[in-house]
């Protein structure tokens, strides 16, 4: 099967989305000030959308009988705890147009396997949206604290 080759790439791809400073930052302790309620109220939505193109990515692996490496997130980030989110919406926009960059790659990549590509383009498209609001959202905090 032609899909058997970019299995692997599948696999890098999830541990490049399920390991991603927004991914840790959505299971560690940021704080935000008052005046911050509503990003911070926002942010969790945003983690739960990439959270489901891990669970996409994770299913077709699964389908494929791929043993799945779900990777580690890097020791760089454990110095993130107990950040501002305001501060730490200006670093995962790095990361994320990182994982933006990996996704694009990837799609031209398994451009011979139609079912990946479906998925990954469709997984490209929401990253950018996730990016989309991760920029309103900094800007707001920028913004609130003005």
């Amino acid at each position: 099967m032609a899909h058997v080759q970019h299995n692997a790439k599948l696999n890098q791809l999830l541990i490049d989305v399920g390991r991603s400073l927004l991914q840790y930052v959505g299971h560690c302790s940021s704080w935000s000030s008052r005046s911050q309620a509503a990003i911070e109220q926002e942010f969790p939505k945003v983690v739960a959308i990439q959270e489901h193109h891990i669970a996409q990515l994770a299913e077709l692996l699964k389908e494929r009988r791929w043993t799945i490496d779900f990777g580690g997130f890097p020791a760089t980030y454990t110095d993130l705890h107990f950040l501002s989110l305001k501060y730490l919406l200006k670093i995962i926009l790095v990361n994320q147009n990182l994982v933006l960059a990996e996704l694009d790659e990837a799609l031209h990549t398994c451009v011979d396997d139609p079912e990946a590509a479906a998925l990954i383009g469709e997984i490209l498209a929401s990253e950018r949206q996730i990016t989309e609001k991760l920029q309103s959202m900094s800007i707001s905090a920028a913004g609130a604290a003005a």
